[in-house]
């Protein structure tokens, strides 16, 4: 439609989408992830004896299986033994076909929002996200803070501290981890990267991103400085310059390639040129 966008592409948008294919991505760049294991559920049907003992040869329990491709926590859950990973990938086999299985025992929650391009990035304050489970439930992120919540805030309403308490150099590591992934995954507007701490070796990890982030993640960025307005007036310009590039690009060639009327193949000739685009 030829219409300026703010945020990510469609690649992007895409990547992150999938966590399996985001870790991939990830790992390539040398940016800590965690551990996981990763699998169809036609596979799990197939061999689930085999599946278990893959996941405790290389992980330990208790696990985290969630849907490769779901956000707000829906289909996660938490495993402790065999029985309850079974019953764990079951429940994540009725969102997706694809399933995640990673460790998160003992770990801190820390999110950091990123704003800007390829070529610019800044990372926002951080936040710790506090749950009021082992892990933070969908009732948690839109229902109030767990049972009995209204959901009239939703994130709102998620108890978290902000700035998130860490010594300078963690923050600093986590920052930089941040634009390092944002940057990665081409990404463009602003994000919101999840990460982990471990809290027994201080080993940081990047969980997830969320591509478009509720709200902007503006509350990330007001502490910093940094309104709704400002925020959104930097969101649209990083539209329209995207816009500018791709108008400087060219999109289709004239090309004898695909002539039909060429008797010398794909040397072709110089009768029947057609134009080759490619999108």
């Amino acid at each position: 439609m030829d219409i300026p966008y703010v945020g990510c592409d469609v690649m992007s948008s895409a990547v992150g989408m999938d966590k399996v294919i985001m870790k991939q991505v990830l790992r390539d760049a040398q940016i800590p992830v965690l551990d996981d294991i990763w699998f169809y559920g036609t596979h799990w049907s197939d061999n689930p004896e085999g599946i278990t003992a893959l996941v405790e040869e290389t992980l330990e329990y208790p696990v985290i299986v969630k849907p490769a491709n779901l956000g707000s926590s829906v289909g996660i859950s938490k495993a402790g033994d065999r029985d309850e990973l079974r019953m764990a990938v079951e429940e994540a086999m009725e969102f997706a076909s694809k399933i995640l299985v990673d460790m998160v025992e003992n770990m801190k929650e820390i999110n950091c929002s990123v704003v800007g391009d390829y070529e610019e990035v800044e990372a926002s304050v951080l936040e710790e996200v506090l749950k009021t489970e082992d892990i933070l439930s969908y009732q948690d992120k839109y229902q109030g803070g767990g049972k009995g919540g209204d959901g009239a805030k939703g994130m709102e309403s998620t108890d978290r501290v902000i700035p998130a308490p860490l010594d300078e150099e963690q923050t600093e590591d986590i920052q930089q981890l941040a634009k390092d992934t944002f940057q990665s995954l081409g990404c463009s507007g602003v994000s919101r990267i999840d990460f982990m701490i471990d809290q027994a070796s201080g080993m940081i990890y990047v969980n997830e991103i969320n591509t478009i982030p509720g709200s902007l993640s503006f509350y990330l960025w007001d502490p910093a400085g940094k309104d709704y307005t400002q925020l959104t007036h930097q969101l649209i310009q990083m539209a329209l310059k995207r816009r500018r590039e791709r108008e400087k690009l060219t999109f289709s060639i004239d090309s004898n390639l695909f002539s039909t009327q060429s008797a010398g193949g794909l040397k072709g000739g110089k009768n029947g040129a057609k134009t080759a685009s490619r999108s």
